[in-house]
């Protein structure tokens, strides 16, 4: 693989961070052998990225915020549930209502018609 010094140096950090491929790593490794510049940089990036303090990407608290989230949510869901439960029970109460009256009115009806 023919590696150009831009492509090596746009290259530096993903080959620093281990996550270029094999064969990559070996284009950038023989080109660093040839090209005096590019090592140069290398080395400077090297060192750059060693004096840099590592980033915690797991600041404290993040368990305490997730814990919390996942029972806000679990509160939500449950209220949710109990109102379409609410919801359900009073529309099959009121449709066993009305269907009770108007049994009732037919009865009543036919009660009126044969005492006639």
């Amino acid at each position: 693989m023919n590696m150009t010094c831009k492509i090596a140096m746009d290259l530096a950090e993903l080959y620093q961070a281990d996550l270029v491929s094999a064969e990559s790593a070996e284009a950038i490794r023989s080109h660093l052998k040839t090209c005096p510049a590019c090592r140069q940089y290398y080395r400077t990036f090297d060192a750059v990225r060693r004096q840099q303090p590592k980033i915690d990407l797991q600041p404290d608290g993040v368990e305490e915020m997730q814990a919390k989230l996942y029972a806000d949510l679990s509160r939500k869901l449950r209220r949710r549930r109990f109102f379409e439960i609410v919801g359900t029970s009073a529309a099959i109460g009121a449709g066993s209502i009305m269907l009770v009256i108007g049994l009732m009115m037919m009865n009543h009806s036919a009660l009126l018609r044969k005492e006639i």
